[in-house]
């Protein structure tokens, strides 16, 4: 069965605030896939959907075929997901929490490719280190360990590169590329919009609720006649290029 999220005309409020608008798209085997859009705009919505943790007022959104509401279990088997707050068992150390995980999705790993999938991270100085006692990037490294040594087959990635250094974040974007290669799908949600350009095959672009651009980062700058994807994203959210003037004018 093909590796993929389809997201049929989704809608969702909280408190009779329209969160979700009528969204609609899909994210295909082989193929990164990057949701951007300023905060509030909806995209942790539609990643908790991914895998039943929210369920839509209307719509429905399909994993590998399955309902997300209605078999969120057999979901959560195949997706990986990275939430944009660092969610973690802190009273663990570093070891048992990655340990823990693996055990509960009953994948069994050589304890080499741990030992190297730490070092690989920059985490081997933390090991025997309690996780509440870690940075805040040093805990999305633990989150992004379970995830590379349980290796499943789609990736729903909120923020995934925040709080990151360059190095890692590079070997970050190396995995997810090498992820897609192998059959892999990638929903991946970031505020560095160079990132998005550098990762994405397909990028979609959300503003209040609603897709309001979509298509390969190359396409969408050619469209709107633009150099950078950042104007195409500032462009399509309605950004006010007169408070440059008066940020400007203030310190003049």
């Amino acid at each position: 069965m093909e590796k993929n999220i389809v997201y049929k005309d989704v809608w969702k409020a909280f408190n009779s605030q329209p969160v979700i608008r009528g969204v609609s798209f899909n994210v295909r085997e082989g193929e990164i896939v990057a949701l951007l859009g300023p905060n509030g705009s909806g995209k942790s919505t539609l990643f908790k959907m991914s895998l039943g943790i929210v369920k839509p007022d209307k719509g429905s959104v399909l994993v590998d075929g399955v309902d997300a509401v209605s078999n969120p279990i057999k979901v959560r088997q195949v997706v990986g997901y990275m939430p944009e707050e660092t969610v973690i068992y802190e009273s663990l150390k570093l070891e048992e929490y990655i340990e823990f995980i693996l055990s509960v999705y009953r994948v069994k790993v050589e304890e080499s490719l741990i030992e190297e999938i730490i070092n690989i991270l920059e985490l081997e100085q933390h090991v025997g280190k309690l996780v509440g006692e870690l940075s805040h990037g040093n805990k999305r490294k633990v989150l992004l360990a379970t995830l590379m040594l349980r290796e499943p087959p789609i990736l729903v990635l909120d923020e995934v590169f925040s709080g990151l250094d360059p190095v890692i974040a590079r070997l970050i974007k190396t995995w997810l590329r090498d992820k897609t290669r192998r059959g892999g799908a990638v929903l991946v949600s970031t505020h560095v919009l160079p990132i998005a350009e550098a990762v994405a095959d397909r990028v979609l672009i959300i503003h209040r609720g609603e897709i309001v651009a979509e298509g390969k980062p190359g396409e969408l700058k050619e469209i709107f006649g633009v150099k950078e994807l950042e104007d195409v994203f500032l462009e399509v959210t309605g950004y006010a290029r007169e408070y440059e003037d008066l940020i400007r004018e203030l310190y003049e």
